[in-house]
């Protein structure tokens, strides 16, 4: 394999990029509208990527990534909503297409159509989400988008195996597909849980940060793999592999780890979705000019198939909403404006290029399908991609979180202060400490617990003053940074010790930035004097919300912990910080005392 074409790929998926990020723009139609320039241009190599490559080698580590940052509580909580548009939705879509390309060419067999449905059924994972968290959709038509996205891969992968499976034959036997699709499902789930079971008990007993982060690389490869070879969704098996190994993170691998895989996965996504976007467009020319247009049906199929994807999705979404309102069940609130922004939300993209480079060569049909395949994934990119948000905002339901995470962050640590503080009681009755010790724990809690304050004036003047400090903390950072490094070039230090030091140096700095910014959007949240209740001004902008999306009922969500009393002592932030310090110290010594 020449390594040119794959440098320049990259190289030029980092530039489209970092332009879309300047001049906002969405990323993927612009990957997309560069391809096809670029295959215009004298001496750039043809594109061929194989099937393969895309199935087993693409595919497996985006759908990993994506489920691996998913929240499998959530994606439970909206399963049957899920489930629907993932299963159901995919199906009648994909039997929707075939019915109106046989229409158009009646000389085509049906599971060549079937083919052609199954392949532009499926929404995009990467395309989907990050556009609708660009825009601000509610946070659970986002769960409900991506967990969509990341099951209606196996519903259209297996369904495309079927069609291919029936094409010369007098028809398609039902109760075979039927029976593939069950052990597709059955065996894909069970498959990614007991990888992800075992690839969770060889994490926590892993200590090094890399030889972990590794193995995680490893996992969605091994999951695809192993589903493949027992004929059932590989798909299905990366994505459960990933939520599995995602949910038990937090429990059961290091900080250190974490830090290392966060990086790792975020460097290997958004080269690799970059890279398959870009792909569409630079093999788009290629697979026009394999077309026959001597053939009058070919542009009436090309133009109408993503008009049906894009127009049947509302009146599906629809229909099967209704249904599931009459059918027994517990069903998620979601009203006109939340089914009108899922049905906007439709753009195709990797999982339908991947289905159509894997038909067979000798298909008929074949050129006309897949160029009918990158149509849609272009016209949906291209038209929903670039109105979806100002689809939103005129539905009215795009959200600002900011408020609603910050009250989310406040309301656990003050879950975790009160724990804190509890524990420390019970260990002081027990004599493990004295008084004094139990007293610096308690401010410690009480310190990181600044945001709950029942006095919103002193949080806002202890915030201000904690930000100072970061603010100068940071300098005396940079300070030392250039100290050390100017005694390595003085040959004074040693590499080693340079790397060591300015890696404390990095992570001190990291978190430093971090609180800053979480000061900082606190700060903002807290109401002034006159806007207090009480005084006639607004009131809190959590107080009284509502939110338009599907969910839970509001009596499965736990109570919030109130307020925190302002201690006698806050305000000064100088003594805060060394108090920090001192509590740590403490904090650790408590941690090793108790085991």
């Amino acid at each position: 394999m020449e390594l040119l074409p794959v440098i320049g790929l990259v190289l030029g998926v980092l530039a489209v990029t970092a332009l879309a990020a300047r001049i906002s723009f969405p990323a993927p139609v612009l990957l997309v509208v560069a391809g096809v320039a670029v295959s215009f241009v004298p001496g750039v190599p043809d594109y061929q990527v194989s099937p393969e490559l895309v199935l087993s080698v693409l595919l497996p580590p985006l759908l990993f990534g994506a489920a691996f940052e998913s929240s499998a509580v959530a994606i439970r909580r909206l399963l049957r909503p899920i489930a629907q548009l993932s299963v159901v939705l995919v199906l009648l879509t994909a039997l929707a297409v075939a019915g109106v390309t046989v229409l158009l060419v009646p000389e085509m067999p049906f599971g060549a159509a079937l083919a052609l449905g199954a392949a532009v059924a499926p929404p995009d994972a990467v395309a989907a989400v990050a556009v609708a968290r660009r825009v601000g959709l509610p946070r659970g038509l986002v769960t409900v988008l991506e967990g969509e996205s990341l099951f209606n891969d196996a519903t259209s992968l297996t369904l495309l195996r079927v069609a291919i499976g029936a094409v010369g034959m007098s028809g398609i036997a039902w109760w075979p597909a039927f029976g593939r699709f069950s052990w597709a499902a059955v065996g894909g789930l069970l498959i990614g849980l007991v990888l992800g079971w075992v690839f969770s008990q060889l994490r926590r007993r892993m200590t090094m940060p890399l030889t972990t982060t590794a193995m995680g690389l490893l996992a969605p490869f091994a999951a695809y793999e192993a589903g493949e070879l027992a004929h059932a969704s590989g798909v299905l098996a990366v994505v459960v592999c990933g939520l599995l190994l995602g949910h038990r993170s937090p429990q059961e691998v290091a900080a250190a780890v974490r830090l290392t895989e966060s990086a790792t996965w975020a460097s290997v996504r958004f080269v690799l979705e970059g890279a398959v976007f870009a792909l569409i467009g630079l093999q788009l020319v290629g697979i026009v000019r394999s077309l026959d247009t001597e053939q009058h049906h070919v542009w009436w199929v090309v133009a109408l198939v993503p008009v049906t994807v894009i127009l049947s999705r509302p009146v599906l979404i629809s229909l099967i909403h209704l249904v599931s309102r009459v059918v027994p069940g517990r069903t998620a609130r979601a009203g006109p404006r939340s089914i009108a922004a899922l049905s906007w939300a439709g753009m195709r993209g990797v999982v339908s290029l991947a289905a159509v480079q894997a038909l067979p060569v000798d298909l008929p049909f074949r050129s006309l399908i897949q160029v009918a395949t990158v149509a849609t994934i272009v016209g949906t990119l291209v038209l929903q991609g670039l109105t979806l948000p100002a689809v939103v905002r005129r539905l009215g339901i795009a959200e600002d979180r900011t408020s609603e995470d910050l009250a989310e962050r406040a309301e656990a640590r003050a879950a975790a202060s009160a724990e804190i503080t509890r524990q420390v009681d019970e260990l002081q009755q027990q004599g493990r400490f004295s008084e004094p010790q139990a007293e610096l724990m308690r401010k410690w809690a009480a310190l990181r617990d600044w945001r709950n304050w029942d006095d919103p004036e002193q949080s806002k003047a202890f915030g201000r003053e904690l930000s100072a400090v970061s603010d100068w903390r940071r300098a005396l950072l940079g300070i030392e940074r250039t100290v050390i490094v100017g005694l390595r070039n003085d040959g004074r230090l040693s590499e080693d010790v340079l790397t060591e030091m300015q890696h404390e140096l990095d992570l001190e700095e990291a978190l430093l930035e971090r609180r800053s910014q979480a000061v900082d959007g606190h700060l903002e949240e807290l109401p002034d004097a006159e806007d207090s209740p009480g005084s006639g001004g607004p009131q809190d902008p959590d107080e009284g919300h509502r939110s338009d999306q599907p969910g839970p009922a509001a009596e499965d969500d736990p109570a919030p912990v109130g307020p925190r009393p302002t201690p006698s002592w806050a305000g000064d932030a100088p003594a805060a910080s060394a108090l920090t310090t001192e509590a740590e110290h403490a904090a650790e010594n408590l941690r090793r005392d108790t085991g």
